[in-house]
């Protein structure tokens, strides 16, 4: 009987197959949080969440890979939530930004939520708000307001460039597959990309415009999977 039922059971969707890593995609950074230079060579975008260890594990390569690569590369952070309760972690990461917090909330909401499992208003709030230099009442009012909309909004962008997991990175708009990568895997990637970058740069590119004009102007605006 128990065969049966299994035999019986629908078979698990797979995943829909996630965009080209040959491809450069217009994976916009306006508006998100960012560390390191805006004038960078290399941005590093992730779509990630709050209860997502995977992401975490990213996050922690992120410091080392900064290290290695110091005023070249920048990361840029955008939320994909795909389990409610890292709803209010990712609001609250967005509404520190808004007071110039991002990186020391991130951290604790790391530290809070994802550590001690503590993903409820008051404990996601309590953890950015006692940091120095936030207002809680403004934290308290953008949670609520524009970054509300703005995560919702997050999502939909990010569906439409193919991300269906948890962390998806590009370097340079070129999409990393198979979720968290650490250094040394992601060094080749890093490294062709940078020479690029510097090559263009070299060429007459404004290095101020760099993401614009060769990322945001010439990628694809939507998914294209990549052929079996």
């Amino acid at each position: 009987a128990q065969i049966g039922r299994v035999a019986a059971a629908p078979a698990r969707p797979q995943a829909p197959p996630g965009p080209d890593p040959a491809k450069v995609y217009a994976v916009g950074v306006a508006g998100a949080p960012s560390i390191g230079p805006a004038t960078a060579p290399l941005t590093v975008v992730i779509a990630y969440e709050y209860l997502c260890p995977w992401c975490n594990k990213q996050r922690q390569a992120f410091t080392q890979i900064g290290a290695a690569y110091g005023n070249d590369i920048r990361f840029v952070f955008r939320p994909f939530v795909v389990h409610e309760p890292a709803a209010d972690a990712s609001l609250a990461a967005c509404a520190a930004d808004h007071q110039g917090h991002f990186a020391e909330a991130s951290d604790a909401l790391w530290a809070t939520a994802f550590d001690k499992r503590a993903y409820d208003r008051a404990s996601v709030e309590n953890a950015v708000a006692s940091l120095p230099g936030i207002d809680r009442g403004r934290l308290r009012t953008d949670m609520d307001g524009d970054c509300k909309a703005w995560v919702e909004s997050e999502r939909g962008s990010l569906l439409a460039l193919g991300v269906n997991a948890t962390p998806q990175v590009w370097v340079n708009g070129r999409p990393v597959p198979g979720g968290y990568k650490p250094l040394e895997a992601l060094k080749p990637l890093l490294d062709e990309e940078l020479a690029r970058a510097k090559e263009r740069i070299a060429a007459g590119t404004p290095a101020k415009d760099y993401y614009s004009d060769w990322v945001m102007k010439k990628g694809l605006r939507r998914a294209e999977v990549a052929s079996n």
